[in-house]
């Protein structure tokens, strides 16, 4: 009867310590996480050909924000336009999605230069925010096996 009753209180007992903690784990929302992500990008892309440093830097998390101050950030977008110039196009190459993150990849043409743009947005809610933003030179082949998660390109 004592083997019974452990049986049926320990997973209550356990069930119910992990209900009392807030803990932040969704599941089968990558599609969603990875539009938003998406729409981000498309901000990002309106602010940067309008020159709008402020929404740029808006567009990023606290963990961003934390890093980098506003004026330091707009001397670096300053900088990049000035070597990529004008936004030409882009294609997402690769896309990694887990819980409340979208992880990106576009080969990008500039005005001035071809490069892949690597992206990071964690989302919550009903936001995405960008968390780490990075340019390499080239557009070396993007293997797409190492995507988790996202719904392919």
């Amino acid at each position: 009867m004592l083997k019974n009753f452990r049986c049926l209180v320990l997973p209550f007992l356990a069930f119910a310590t992990l209900s009392a903690c807030d803990v932040g784990v969704k599941a089968g929302r990558f599609d969603e996480d990875k539009t938003l992500a998406l729409a981000g990008v498309d901000k990002y892309r309106g602010h940067y050909e309008k020159q709008d440093y402020e929404r740029l830097y808006n567009l990023g998390s606290s963990a961003l924000k934390a890093a980098i101050p506003k004026e330091q950030f707009a001397s670096a977008v300053q900088s990049a336009m000035s070597q990529y110039g004008n936004y030409k196009s882009s294609v997402l190459v690769g896309s990694s999605c887990f819980p409340n993150e979208v992880r990106l990849a576009y080969d990008t043409e500039y005005e001035n230069a071809k490069v892949r743009e690597l992206m990071i947005w964690s989302v919550s809610g009903s936001q995405a925010e960008l968390t780490m933003y990075q340019v390499l030179p080239s557009q070396d082949e993007f293997h797409k096996e190492s995507q988790v998660g996202c719904p392919a390109p």
